[in-house]
């Protein structure tokens, strides 16, 4: 529960709305173009049907939510909502609209139109990727089940007021809300059973949707009726999301003039761009960790631990992260990252050690790996991954296991995580990147872990980890609740249900005539582009 400091600090934070918008400069600006490379097509560009990292990047420009992120912190301040309150047993939150804010239709947002947003996120119907963000709203259960058509946690008693009840008080509620999950989408768009949306997005944020060229770009322009009012001079006009698939051929057309931004240094390139482009270069921690997956709803790795040590003893992380990722990143000691609650800072990397992966083996029942079929490792396409694929497939070959890597591109890749099928063209290994949808331990252990859990791609079950995790997210002690967590985190790496191969750091170029960005622990997608500027 946080502390009556804490709690006065957010309620004089959502009361002072004014001093938090950055505020309108001269007459609407120039075309400005800010050129943007992308790896590939989005998935999607509804928020509730996706839940990558580049997909963000468009929810977090398209759609505005009740609250936001202060441009480079965790921070949240008054966005579409001019301020709220929180009840004493922080189980309430009454939240004020602003007047005026319009959709990109033309509309005007009002307070039913938030109610029917969390319910769409909520929603079993069109398989939201957001129901489990909601899961501390009152009736979000009974109401995700079918067993009821009504939320009582979300009421909205007038335009422009929505109050929102917990069933139990949860400290990062409002950073929920500042992520996409928050986005408020109009009604008579999003129930369109044509589902014009799709190729159409509409929102209330600072750019709307221009053009779409498959394989090609996207483009986005500023919204002109934005409600935080006339743009800065020199301000981002429209966003050219271009599709460039190897970081290679992007960081050319950004060395020629080609792009203006792009989030990755090609591999085996860092320190030499470090050296010779300084002004270009920003860069940051991240709260995210990339992790080896196991399949634990099929043989071999379903109910043999053994078998999923050998594989974690086996992979040598600090090369890794120091060769292969010339130092960006962070060799994961646990799956917390760090600067999040609940991360332990000593808790000990487990050790690259080949000759006790082999003994685990032989415990297992495959001495030198015979009798172990031929394992499939799966990822996404990219040059990065390519060579931790590499990596990792050398290092098993050391005490006798045989991987076959699977490359496929992202969408393939994505379909193949969330089919929930244990024999999924996925693989018995997958890489895979986990980022804060919200900056909290919940979202890094439950989501990815519990029974059932929306990103659950690999199928594991501990009916003691889901307790433990139910446990956590209900605990209103701040202490209490961090050593759940910590709990949580020990049961999963005890029993080997991933192996943690780095915490994230992050590297982006942006030509220095662009001013006034703010890298955000969350990623690129946290970027506020609307508060960018070119100088001339």
């Amino acid at each position: 529960m946080p502390s009556a400091r804490s709690l006065f600090a957010i309620l004089m934070l959502a009361m002072l709305p004014a001093a938090c918008a950055p505020a309108p400069v001269d007459n609407a600006p120039a075309e400005q173009t800010l050129r943007y490379r992308m790896p590939e097509d989005p998935p999607s560009l509804d928020p509730f049907l996706t839940g990558d990292d580049n997909s963000s990047v468009y929810h977090y420009l398209i759609f505005d939510g009740l609250v936001e992120y202060v441009p480079g912190s965790l921070e949240v301040r008054p966005a579409v909502a001019e301020s709220w309150t929180v009840s004493p047993d922080n189980l309430t939150y009454t939240f004020k609209l602003r007047k005026g804010v319009r959709f990109h239709n033309g509309r005007e947002v009002v307070a039913d139109d938030v109610r029917y947003s969390i319910l769409r996120a909520l929603s079993k119907k069109i398989h939201s990727e957001k129901s489990y963000f909601f899961a501390s709203v009152k009736g979000a259960d009974d109401y995700w089940a079918g067993r009821t058509q009504d939320l009582p946690g979300v009421v909205a008693p007038d335009p422009r007021t929505v109050i929102i009840t917990l069933s139990h008080p949860y400290e990062k509620f409002l950073t929920i809300l500042a992520g996409e999950a928050g986005s408020i989408l109009p009604k008579e768009v999003y129930d369109d059973p044509a589902r014009a949306y799709v190729k159409h997005p509409v929102g209330c944020g600072p750019f709307r949707y221009d053009a779409y060229e498959p394989t090609v770009s996207l483009t986005l322009a500023r919204f002109a009726d934005h409600w935080k009012g006339v743009a800065p001079r020199g301000a981002i006009t429209k966003i050219i999301f271009r599709f460039i698939p190897d970081s290679s051929t992007a960081f050319q057309e950004y060395r020629t003039g080609g792009l203006d931004f792009t989030q990755e240094i090609p591999p085996q390139q860092r320190e030499k761009v470090l050296k010779e482009m300084p002004a270009d270069v920003h860069n940051s921690t991240r709260l995210s960790i990339l992790f080896v997956g196991f399949n634990h709803g099929a043989a071999p790795f379903r109910n043999n631990r053994l078998l999923r040590q050998a594989i974690l003893h086996a992979i040598d992380r600090d090369y890794i992260v120091r060769v292969l990722q010339e130092g960006k990143d962070v060799v994961a000691s646990g799956i917390i990252p760090p600067g999040m609650l609940g991360h332990d800072p000593n808790r000990t990397a487990f050790a690259y050690d080949p000759n006790l992966a082999s003994r685990l083996l032989a415990e297992a029942g495959y001495p030198d790996g015979k009798g172990l079929p031929e394992l499939v490792y799966a990822s996404n396409q990219t040059r990065g991954f390519s060579l931790v694929a590499d990596r990792i497939q050398s290092d098993l070959s050391r005490i006798g296991v045989k991987v076959r890597i699977k490359m496929s591109d992202f969408l393939a890749f994505l379909a193949a995580m969330q089919s929930g099928k244990a024999d999924a063209a996925a693989g018995s290994l997958f890489r895979m990147t986990w980022y804060a949808d919200w900056p909290d331990p919940d979202n890094f252990l439950a989501t990815p872990f519990i029974t059932g859990g929306q990103g659950n791609y690999g199928l594991y079950t501990n009916p003691e980890f889901d307790q433990m995790m139910e446990k956590a997210r209900s605990e209103p002690d701040r202490a209490k609740r961090e050593q759940l967590y910590r709990e949580g985190e020990r049961m999963l790496l005890e029993d080997a249900a991933l192996v943690p191969i780095y915490w994230y750091g992050q590297d982006v170029l942006l030509k220095p005539e662009f001013t006034g960005m703010k890298l955000s622990q969350l990623g690129t997608f946290g970027i506020a582009w609307e508060e960018v500027v070119r100088r001339k």
